[in-house]
């Protein structure tokens, strides 16, 4: 008799769904892509443990059908694909069919669900693989998925596990991805019943600021070129580097792209990077949980992210932009409304429903420090503190930081300016 053995086939299922789902954070990641194809607005995230003992998914999608239910737990199940050659041009974030079935075969699973062409909701109950029978329950549109005891069932893989206060800040990073890959979609998390954050729809800069806590907006950039599109927020100065990458609404991991935003802007740099290129140039079947991928024209890419980094225009000496800026055709009036000056230090200014705050010693400094070279002397020569300026003067300020590119900090690194939202100062005054 020999020696090698094939494994019973509920020993393979357990194997292939411990392959998909490594840790908590991937559950995460599993539902919330779920939820994000299935059109949902608004998701919340609630886990006790660090996800071991609880982790449920809630959103207001289309909900699924009752006929529907108790096929999603099974294995290739999924509405995204029919043929191998929609693999090339898939356009939803899960797809294969596994998520689901491998969540279930490690966990007691509830799934309970409304379409929204139906007038009531359904649950499954399912555990280790194993489904009850539907029942009906009363759920309002959208799906709600609770999963409890993740690996009872695997218990070297549970050994495996970190801490839960490791596991909590993994499945914060998840869900920070997805909200930064949507930021029209309201997403709330809850661990161990604290609030980590409650998310509104927002633009991807207003996101970026309220889950960051940041002094000042990040920098905008965006390229287009045959291959696709991209756009970068980019933040420096910020107390460690991260980077953020978007591929089609998809988080993605690229070694190549990190290292290239590194070197394009250096250390302590907090940046988001959001692509769309067809997907037939791109393999997302590199990593079994479609995190990593693999470009088709590798170089093309690089070169399209190398465009956020060029002029539009050849560049002139900061001096002649601030000497003639008539002669510039691309610069555009100032956009800034002068509201006054407090007490002499601060300008005040509005623009797009925001009130800005710039200190004026900083705005004229990043001005004489371009003309310059100098921070000293820069420094020593601009207007200062308690020094009172025209509405004139001021304007000139601004006009001249916008001809430099509207650069957030001073030479020293500390931000130019504060800006609030009219809508947050409407609020504290009581109005809707």
């Amino acid at each position: 008799m020999g020696e090698v053995k094939l494994l019973p086939p509920e020993v393979r299922k357990l194997i292939a769904a411990g392959e998909v789902i490594e840790s908590p954070a991937n559950v995460v990641k599993e539902l919330v892509e779920n939820s994000l194809d299935a059109q949902a607005q608004s998701i919340y995230v609630e886990t006790l443990q660090g996800g071991k003992r609880l982790i449920e998914v809630r959103d207001n999608g289309r909900g699924i059908l009752k006929e529907d239910l108790p096929k999603v737990i099974l294995e290739g199940a999924t509405s995204k694909i029919e043929r191998a050659e929609d693999l090339f041009a898939v356009q939803t974030l899960g797809f294969r069919g596994e998520a689901l079935s491998s969540i279930a075969k490690v966990s007691r699973l509830s799934l309970t669900s409304r379409h929204f062409s139906q007038d009531r909701g359904y649950q499954l109950i399912v555990q280790g693989g194993k489904a009850g029978p539907l029942r009906e329950v009363a759920h309002p549109v959208g799906t709600t998925v609770a999963v409890e005891e993740l690996f009872f069932n695997l218990p070297v893989r549970l050994k495996f596990l970190k801490g839960a206060k490791t596991e909590r800040k993994y499945i914060a990073e998840t869900v920070i991805n997805y909200a930064l890959a949507h930021p029209q979609v309201a997403f709330t998390l809850v661990q161990d019943g604290k609030t980590f954050f409650e998310l509104k729809p927002a633009s991807l800069e207003e996101r970026i600021l309220e889950l960051f806590n940041l002094d000042y907006p990040p920098q905008r950039r965006e390229a287009q070129s045959e291959i696709g599109r991209a756009e970068i927020f980019y933040y420096t100065n910020y107390r460690s580097n991260k980077f953020f990458i978007f591929l089609n609404g998809r988080p993605i991991f690229n070694r190549e792209l990190q290292t290239y935003l590194k070197n394009k802007l250096g250390y302590k740099t907090l940046a988001v990077l959001r692509l769309e290129i067809p997907p037939y140039l791109v393999d997302v079947n590199v990593h079994p949980r479609k995190e990593e991928v693999r470009f088709l024209k590798p170089k093309k890419v690089l070169e399209l992210i190398g465009c956020l980094f060029e002029r539009e225009k050849a560049p002139l000496p900061p001096a002649e932009i601030l000497k003639s800026p008539t002669e510039v055709d691309y610069l555009k009036p100032p956009r800034f409304e002068i509201l006054g000056q407090v007490e002499e230090t601060l300008i005040v200014a509005y623009r797009g429903g925001f009130v800005y705050f710039f200190d004026q010693h900083l705005l004229d400094e990043v001005v004489r420090f371009s003309l310059l070279g100098d921070e000293t002397k820069a420094c020593k020569r601009s207007i200062k503190a308690g020094q009172k300026l025209s509405k004139g003067e001021m304007e000139k300020l601004i006009r001249d930081w916008e001809a430099l590119g509207q650069p957030p900090t001073c030479p020293h690194g500390r931000p130019i300016f504060y800006k609030i939202p009219v809508e947050e100062i409407f609020k504290k005054l009581g109005r809707s």
